[in-house]
């Protein structure tokens, strides 16, 4: 198979570091979370369909559920993801819009790039990786203020995180929250912007690759978060984020070296 890209990708709660050399095109795709993708080394190319022509960023925004496709061949690559229904997301959201990528000023970005570079290269420990990435998110927040989440939506959203491994219905959570299944639909998709099957799945889909690419079996993964198998795995993994799980090659914090590219 061929190799997408060779990295490390660092999992937190409502988000994720992908940071690394890219080697092949990432195909098109659409995934929940909110994207801002950093050329580390060079800038990057975007576009939102196989027949539109490639656009080249520094740094690009791309809001939740958006098709597009990616390549920066050969050069060190950061795509941070951040959950729109997040406060952090609500802000970027607020500044950058919902509809359409949107180049990232340099001024906002390069010290943020340069610092993800460095700690990268020096093989820093995964913690201060996030702690880098973190802070170049509420950055680029600039000051605007989000908008608050329903608490029976956060509360729903911890629920699920906790129950990922077992069938889940829309109405056992309903019930969690105090709500009616028709009303939690309802409100599930007004306030996150996505419907409650496919958050379930989105969420069940990075709790398997922060497992996989921690060291458990692609098939363990997959059954420890109600895949039906690895196969089924890797075609969410690819209609999401555009590629096979088993297409990148993790690099261990000690392996890290500074790139030329």
């Amino acid at each position: 198979m061929q190799i997408s890209g060779i990295g490390r990708i660092i999992f937190w709660s409502g988000g994720s570091l992908w940071i690394g050399q890219a080697v092949g095109p990432i195909e098109c795709h659409s995934h929940h979370a909110i994207q801002v993708s950093m050329g580390l080394s060079d800038r990057v190319q975007f576009r939102t369909s196989d027949a539109a022509a490639w656009v080249s960023n520094g740094a690009a925004f791309i809001p939740s559920d958006l098709a597009h496709s990616f390549q920066a061949p050969g050069k060190t690559v950061a795509n941070l993801f951040c959950e729109p229904e997040s406060a952090l997301g609500r802000a970027l959201l607020a500044r950058f819009g919902g509809d359409h990528i949107v180049g990232i000023p340099t001024v906002d970005i390069a010290p943020h790039a340069k610092a993800l570079r460095s700690a990268f290269d020096d093989g820093n420990l995964d913690e201060e990786l996030e702690d880098i990435a973190l802070e170049t998110l509420y950055a680029l927040c600039g000051g605007v203020p989000a908008s608050l989440v329903d608490q029976r939506i956060i509360r729903a959203t911890a629920y699920i995180a906790a129950k990922l491994g077992e069938p889940l219905m829309l109405e056992a959570v309903a019930h969690h929250v105090g709500l009616s299944a028709g009303r939690f639909r309802h409100l599930f998709v007004e306030e996150t912007g996505i419907s409650f099957r496919a958050y379930l799945l989105w969420t069940r889909l990075n709790r398997a690759l922060e497992l996989g690419f921690g060291g458990t079996s692609w098939t363990d993964a997959a059954h420890a978060t109600n895949f039906a198998d690895s196969a089924h795995l890797s075609r969410t993994t690819r209609r999401m984020y555009g590629l096979a799980p088993s297409s990148l090659r993790q690099q261990p914090p000690s392996a890290s070296r500074p790139m030329t590219a």
